[in-house]
């Protein structure tokens, strides 16, 4: 996993410096942290919302610096736990898609330093789903924050 993490952020440093965006940045270094962190806290809250979607019991929000996840004592179809752990990478980066479209040459490396923190931060929800799908349709998914249950017949 760490690897992974390593790539993204091989992958977006050469993007910013082959574009030449850090000399575009109309932003200083302070927004870019700020944007950084309330990214982190938006993805989690993504995944809030779809599993109180999916579910009607109680959610549980930890926090163990860096990391911040969520957890549910309910049972997910494989499908609906997909859902779960796709939603921020792919909501959060077609608005980040969106956003560099119409804002301002400025903001690009802004934009391209949370695009590739969306992809380095989905890293855990990129291997949720590789897992997910090596079980069959019916499983039963149960993330607890620290481990996923999956109960299969």
């Amino acid at each position: 996993m760490a690897a992974f993490f390593a790539l993204c952020a091989i992958i977006g440093t050469t993007i910013i410096i082959s574009e030449d965006l850090a000399d575009t940045n109309t932003l200083g270094i302070l927004w870019i942290i700020v944007s950084c962190l309330l990214y982190v806290i938006l993805h989690e809250v993504l995944h809030l919302l779809f599993m109180r979607m999916f579910s009607g019991r109680k959610l549980k929000i930890s926090f163990a610096f860096p990391a911040i996840s969520v957890s549910c004592d309910d049972f997910f179809s494989r499908k609906r736990f997909i859902t779960i752990a796709s939603a921020p990478v792919m909501y959060l980066g077609l608005s980040l898609i969106l956003l560099l479209l119409i804002l301002p040459e400025g903001y690009t490396f802004l934009i391209s330093v949370l695009l590739t923190l969306n992809i380095a931060a989905s890293g855990g929800d990129f291997l949720q789903i590789f897992h997910a799908l090596r079980y069959p349709q019916d499983a039963l998914f149960q993330d607890r924050g620290d481990e996923t249950a999956v109960y299969s017949a």
